[in-house]
């Protein structure tokens, strides 16, 4: 006499899961039933519509073939909320994996990291943080240089510079227009606020032109130990970022890179949804906290957590909202 198959077998062959083969229904209101339209909110009019489904799902397959931008499910749902539609990232994770645009769970290292080393700015242009990413150039056959300065509390890049060669004047160059821009309109000096500016080791760093040039300017200079990147986890994580964006290109020319990098930069600080801020892209996020939308809300061993003080889709009618808005320079 056989067995017949295993429970899990059977699920899984007819797509049941564990709670719907198990579930009994308790005779009060059932739930609700799964709808074939989602709610949008025209930007421009204000005006509200039902969209079908189908349409929503293409709005997910636009920002999935972005290489630019965040494509986990619950960065794509404030993606579409900043967008107008009201939806969560369970809808949005149900319509994925109807349509088999999920992502594969990506593997956790399991490393350990340094403790008591968390960078915790709890405004703009407290903490700074740079660093240099090699890539290959098929075309001449050498690597290229990219030089990125990202705002750690902003999430938002600053400036950056490539070249074949990365030295101490080109970084001197990309922080005179950094203090320029950035740190002289927002009034450091006047308001003695502090700057912390953390890079590793690097020769560029290193020198006696960058070690003078920032105490003449007036910013705190700050090396990372040896063998330590998660001292320097924002920038090695943009650098992470970056690189999947890029790994698909390549390149023959740094004119080329550049033009590519002029895209990603944009896209990266305007439009990239970011999980660490709220799911929003950095220059949203600065200008909503220039307009006291944003709660910092410190938390215990240096943690910051942040707080939205209006709706994902009012976001786009708030005045001044692209303050921020980067229109990537290049060099």
């Amino acid at each position: 006499m056989t067995q017949g198959l295993k429970r899990d077998h059977c699920l899984t062959i007819t797509g049941l899961t564990k709670n719907q083969f198990y579930y009994v229904q308790s005779g009060v209101r059932p739930g609700r039933c799964r709808s074939s339209s989602t709610l949008w909110r025209d930007p421009a009019t204000n005006l509200t519509y039902e969209v079908d489904n189908v349409e929503v799902v293409q709005k997910i397959v636009e920002i999935k073939l972005n290489p630019d931008l965040a494509n986990g499910y619950r960065l794509i749902a404030v993606t579409l909320q900043i967008q107008g539609y009201y939806i969560n990232h369970k809808k949005v994770y149900r319509l994925m994996l109807e349509y088999i645009l999920l992502e594969s769970p990506r593997r956790r290292s399991g490393r350990e990291f340094a403790k008591y080393r968390r960078v915790a700015p709890l405004r703009p242009l407290e903490i700074i943080e740079m660093d240099i990413k090699y890539v290959w150039i098929y075309g001449i056959r050498k690597y290229a240089f990219i030089l990125t300065v990202i705002d750690t509390f902003t999430r938002y890049v600053l400036h950056w510079d490539i070249g074949y060669t990365m030295k101490s004047h080109q970084v001197k160059a990309v922080w005179e227009y950094i203090i320029t821009h950035y740190l002289q309109p927002a009034g450091i000096r006047e308001q003695r606020l502090d700057v912390e500016v953390r890079n590793d080791n690097g020769k560029q760093f290193n020198s006696n032109l960058i070690i003078g040039f920032f105490k003449e300017n007036y910013l705190n200079q700050v090396f990372t130990h040896p063998y330590t990147p998660e001292e320097n986890g924002h920038i090695e994580s943009f650098h992470y970022t970056l690189g999947k964006a890029i790994q698909r290109d390549q390149f023959v020319s740094l004119e080329m890179l550049s033009q590519r990098l002029k895209k990603f930069y944009t896209s990266y600080n305007n439009d990239r949804s970011h999980g660490s801020i709220n799911g929003l892209p950095p220059s949203k996020f600065w200008a909503l906290y220039e307009q006291d939308k944003i709660e910092v809300i410190p938390l215990e061993k240096r943690r910051v957590k942040f707080g939205l003080k209006v709706a994902y889709q009012d976001i786009l009618s708030i005045p001044w909202i692209t303050k921020y808005d980067y229109r990537a320079l290049g060099t």
